[in-house]
C-alpha cells in the first residue's frame, strides 16, 4: 500500500510503498478515504519532545481518519467487531499505527459509523478534536448543566467542539480568542468572546467560573487560577496543571490525554447527524501535497513546539477548521457514496447507476478545496 512514512527526526516526508497491516482478532483493517493533520503530527516528527511523545521510526504520521471496513477480525462473539461488516462506512482515531496511508489496522472499540450526512473529508476531521473536547469538558471538568466555563483558544479545532458541546449541555461559554473569531464563535455557542490581544481575561470577567479549560498553557493557564471558583475544575490538554496551586486555590487541576473511544465517538456521531455540532474544514489536499499541508499547519505552531513560527504579527493561514488529506482517488469517493446511497433506499435493484449519478452530484458540487 502507499503510505506517507517519517523515516529520521526532522526529515522530509517520504511517499512509500510499504506492507498493507494484518488485523488482529479485536481489530478491522479499513481502507482510509480521509485522514487530518494535527498538531501533535508535527510535533512528534520534529523529535523536539520524543522525551514524552516518543516515535518508533520510520513513522507513519496521522491520528484520525474516515473509511470504509475491508475486513473484521475473527473475534466476532459478543465483542466490538461484531459491529462491523465489510462496506460499513467508519470514522475513528488511533494511538498506534498512523492513517497517512491506504489501509489502517484499528480496534473496533475506538471506531463509530462515519454520520450518514458528512462527507468523509468532513468525517475526518472529527475524532481527535471532538473526542479531546468531550472528555474534557464532561470526563475530567464534570461539567454540569447552568454551570459557566472559560476555554481558552475557543477557536481551535478542539475549541471549537468544547464551545459547541458545552453550549448544548446548558453551560455558559466564555472564550478568548482573536477579535476576527468572536462572529465565528458566538455562532456556534459562545456568549461571550474576550479578544486576548485587547485584553486579560482575569480583569474583565466579574464573576468567576466553574470550569476552566485551557487548549493554551503558559502564562494563559497560571492567570486562570484567578478566575476559577473553589472546587471547580482547571483541565488542560497542553501542559502539566500545578498542583500546589491547585490545593492552595482548593480547586482541581488535571492535565489530560485523549483515551479513544468508540462509545464517546457514537454519541458525537449522533450529535453530528441531528445538527447539533458541525465540523470545520479548512482546506482538503490529497495525500501527496501533505508535505505542503504540513507548512499550511506549521505557521500556526507557537514557538515553543520547536517549528518555524510565524513571524510577529503575520497573520495565521487558516484562522480555524482542521486541514484534511484525501487519501482514496475521487472514483472511490463516488463508488462509496453511491453505495450509502444505495443501502438508504433499501438496497433496491435497478438505482446502482442513479445512485452513482447521484453521489457524483453531490461530490462535485462541493469545492474540492477551500480557504
Amino acid at each position: 500500500m502507499k503510505a506517507v512514512r517519517v523515516l529520521e527526526y526532522g526529515g522530509q516526508l517520504v511517499f512509500d510503498e510499504v506492507p498493507a497491516p494484518a488485523i488482529a482478532r479485536d481489530e478491522i483493517l479499513v481502507k482510509i478515504t480521509s485522514t487530518a493533520v494535527n498538531h501533535v503530527d508535527l510535533v512528534k516528527a520534529s523529535g523536539t519532545a520524543r522525551q514524552v511523545l516518543p516515535i518508533d521510526l520510520p513513522w507513519i504520521p496521522g491520528h484520525e481518519f474516515s473509511g470504509v471496513v475491508d475486513q473484521i477480525g475473527s473475534d466476532v462473539i459478543g465483542s466490538d467487531v461484531a459491529g462491523y461488516a465489510p462496506g460499513d462506512a467508519v470514522f475513528g482515531s488511533t494511538s498506534g499505527m498512523g492513517s497517512y496511508a491506504e489501509y489502517l489496522a484499528v480496534k473496533a472499540a475506538a471506531v463509530a459509523k462515519k454520520p450518514s450526512n458528512l462527507s468523509f473529508e468532513e468525517a475526518a476531521s472529527v475524532p481527535v478534536a471532538a473526542q479531546t473536547a468531550w472528555q474534557g469538558l464532561f470526563t475530567h471538568g464534570h461539567l454540569e448543566k447552568g454551570q459557566t466555563i472559560l476555554i481558552h483558544g475557543g477557536s481551535g479545532g478542539v475549541g471549537a467542539y468544547a464551545v459547541q458541546l458545552a453550549s448544548h449541555a446548558g453551560a455558559t461559554v466564555i472564550a478568548t480568542a482573536s477579535g476576527d473569531d468572536e462572529a465565528y464563535l458566538k455562532s456556534i455557542g459562545a456568549s461571550r468572546v474576550i479578544n486576548y490581544r485587547e485584553a486579560q481575561f482575569e480583569k474583565v470577567l466579574r464573576e468567576k467560573v466553574d470550569v476552566v479549560f485551557d487548549l493554551v498553557g503558559g502564562d494563559t493557564q497560571k492567570r486562570s487560577f484567578l478566575v476559577l471558583k473553589e472546587g471547580g475544575y482547571l483541565i488542560s490538554a497542553t501542559q502539566p496543571v500545578s498542583q500546589e496551586e491547585a490545593a492552595r486555590r482548593r480547586v482541581t487541576g488535571a492535565m489530560m490525554r485523549l483515551v479513544p473511544s468508540g462509545d464517546v465517538l457514537g454519541k458525537i456521531a449522533r450529535l453530528l447527524e441531528e445538527g447539533t455540532i458541525r465540523p470545520d474544514v479548512a482546506t482538503v489536499y490529497a495525500l501527496q501535497e501533505v508535505a505542503q499541508a504540513w507548512k499550511d499547519i506549521a505557521g500556526n505552531l507557537p514557538g515553543p513546539y520547536g517549528l518555524s513560527p510565524r513571524a510577529p504579527g503575520a497573520a495565521r493561514t487558516h484562522s480555524h477548521g482542521k486541514i484534511v488529506l484525501r487519501v482514496a482517488s475521487h472514483e472511490h469517493d463516488i463508488r462509496t457514496r453511491a453505495h450509502e446511497l444505495y443501502l438508504a433506499r433499501g438496497a433496491q435493484p435497478g438505482r446502482e447507476l442513479e445512485d452513482w449519478l447521484q453521489a457524483e452530484r453531490e461530490l462535485t458540487a462541493k469545492p474540492r478545496r477551500t480557504n
